[in-house]
């Protein structure tokens, strides 16, 4: 979010939830937080810290759809409802040119009975913040009484006890103290590029406005350009617009097309006048359509991408298996020889002379007829000797035959997938990507699985006792609670062909990812069950952890042994980052 933006929607949000009660809030994944400030439109505060996608502003999502979004198994959105409910908005601010936004709160202290469950207001009126940084990767939101941290919304790989706002950027000069003098002197010493003097000198100033800058100083001088950006953005009424390369309805039903570019601004772009452009009353609600347009956009492409690392792997699997039956197709070249040899040594069975490795027979395909030696194979006389070769010759007919009936096949299997691959590639449409995910095209035909014998049933354990999560590559990771869960999850619940991992040298969870398709499974779904199998043990803290992996059928648990407890007959280990992978399954 751009920096001026975020100032012009922490005005608003000033005017609006000044003096407003926080009820609920949930914490969405790892980086998002939905507050309700009871406003009467029903819409919520978002604040997302991921880099990718940083935000503050208002929403009208469904809150029940939140609601079954929300995590339940972190600290931050505890400590938020305890230390914050019901607590009194006092003030919210921007200060200075960074992406920092403070809300102050009056809250009142409570004594809680840890045995009775209950919470009393003891009267005595606490100070507490929320302050968002939506600073590039350090984003974070903090949990402060005074200056004191009580949580942080995202770890950090050292605790901090005592906030401290972010420093002025080194070396940059506000630009309300910039004169026309000094501003022409930076933009001489970035070789008169105003976009790129305005970038790196001026604080407060993201690409986007860097480029409005620009644009604004071809028809007039920098300096007067510059004060009247300023003018427009601090001192005149916003004008909420979302900019885009095509029409907004054209993007939303397009949603992956290509080239689409998207800009939220509080003033009209002039160095965006060619694009589509769409006012809305309010910069939240402008903001609101903006990231709603782009999450819908990353889950298109998460859905694509998840079909294409499926069709991935089973084109490697096909290809595979061409090289597989390519090499063993050579392997049976010899047919002929074995046949060769058989035929000449019952030709010669009764003058055939036995010697140290083989048998000494007349070459009667040879015009010259001379002698040579057949390989004895391991057998005692030339009798046994030519039906072992005629076996040979027989098992490599019959094998090439198989070959070359089977080759053709899996070739057009490849040539399907690879068509398969680029079709993908082009869908741009929901319409089209759920006719391809749900089979409707030849190209995403699943193989079925076979039937089940009359009177059996597949017996599901219930998935109880257990932490669950989606890789990014859409695999289910399951992660068990207690030792008897950890047993209960690996003997009862996995199957022989899912990955079992487990922190190496460490007590800890045991974790499944699971596999049903016997597919080869993505190196990133890997390392995310490896992740939560660092987390969840008793190596969360270190830097680096190793955890152990195989498939389940080589996990063991002799008699005698604890629970939880299991022996591994074969494991391969990789070293991750102990950390809360995958997105969380309620």
């Amino acid at each position: 979010m751009e920096n001026f933006t975020l100032q012009v929607i922490t005005n608003e949000l000033q005017r609006m939830l000044t003096g407003q009660r926080l009820g609920r809030a949930y914490q969405l994944g790892v980086t998002d937080l939905a507050l309700d400030f009871r406003l009467r439109d029903g819409r919520w505060l978002m604040i997302s810290t991921d880099p990718q996608r940083l935000a503050l502003y208002l929403t009208g999502r469904d809150a029940r759809r939140m609601g079954t979004e929300a995590r339940a198994d972190t600290a931050f959105a505890s400590l938020l409802r305890k230390y914050l409910g019901g607590a009194k908005l006092t003030a919210l601010e921007k200060p200075g040119y960074d992406r920092v936004v403070r809300f102050d709160f009056e809250a009142f202290e409570s004594d809680e009975d840890e045995e009775a469950g209950d919470r009393r207001d003891d009267g005595r009126v606490v100070q507490r913040s929320l302050v968002v940084e939506l600073i590039g990767r350090a984003a974070n939101v903090f949990l402060l009484e005074q200056d004191r941290v009580l949580a942080t919304l995202r770890e950090r790989a050292e605790p901090l006890t005592t906030y401290r706002e972010p420093a002025p950027p080194a070396g940059k000069i506000d630009p309300f103290d910039c004169t026309e003098e000094r501003l022409n002197e930076i933009i001489a010493l970035r070789g008169g590029d105003v976009a790129e003097a305005a970038r790196r000198d001026l604080i407060g100033f993201d690409p986007l406005f860097a480029r409005e800058l620009k644009k604004r100083a071809e028809a007039t001088a920098p300096g007067v350009a510059l004060q009247n950006l300023l003018s427009e953005l601090f001192d005149q009424p916003p004008r909420a617009s979302l900019y885009s390369s095509a029409p907004l309805d054209e993007i939303r039903s397009e949603i992956a097309r290509a080239g689409v570019s998207l800009a939220l601004a509080p003033i009209a772009l002039d160095h965006l006048r060619g694009q589509a452009v769409k006012d809305f009353p309010t910069v939240n609600e402008a903001a609101d359509a903006y990231f709603t347009l782009l999450e819908e956009r990353r889950g298109f492409l998460a859905a694509r991408q998840q079909l294409e690392s499926s069709l991935g792997a089973r084109l490697k699997k096909q290809k595979a298996l061409i090289a597989n039956l390519k090499r063993e197709r050579d392997g049976y070249a010899n047919a002929a020889a074995h046949q060769r040899y058989g035929e000449l040594l019952l030709a010669n069975i009764h003058q055939a002379v036995k010697t140290e490795r083989g048998f000494q027979v007349t070459d009667y395909y040879d015009p010259e007829q001379r002698a040579i030696e057949i390989p004895a194979a391991g057998k005692p006389d030339a009798k046994e000797a030519a039906e072992h070769y005629f076996r040979l010759a027989r098992k490599a007919r019959h094998g090439i035959e198989a070959i070359n009936e089977r080759l053709p096949g899996v070739e057009r299997e490849v040539a399907r997938l690879e068509q398969a691959t680029a079709q993908l590639a082009t869908i741009t449409t929901r319409e089209q990507l759920s006719a391809f995910a749900e089979g409707q095209s030849p190209d995403t035909r699943q193989s079925k699985a076979p039937p089940q014998r009359a009177g059996r049933k597949a017996k599901e354990e219930p998935l109880s006792g257990v932490r669950r999560y989606r890789s990014s590559d859409g695999y289910e990771i399951l992660v068990g609670r207690s030792s008897s869960d950890n047993d209960r999850l690996t003997f009862r619940v996995a199957r022989s062909s899912d990955l079992w991992f487990h922190a190496a040298d460490y007590p800890g969870s045991h974790v499944v990812l699971r596999n049903p398709q016997r597919r080869e499974i993505p190196p990133r779904s890997i390392t995310e069950a490896a992740q939560l199998a660092a987390k969840f043990s008793q190596a969360r803290q270190s830097a680096k952890v190793a955890v152990n992996y195989c498939e389940r059928k080589f996990v063991t648990k002799p008699k005698g042994f604890a629970p939880g407890q299991v022996r591994l007959s074969s494991f391969k280990t990789v070293m991750v980052e102990p950390k809360e992978a995958g997105e969380r399954v309620m």
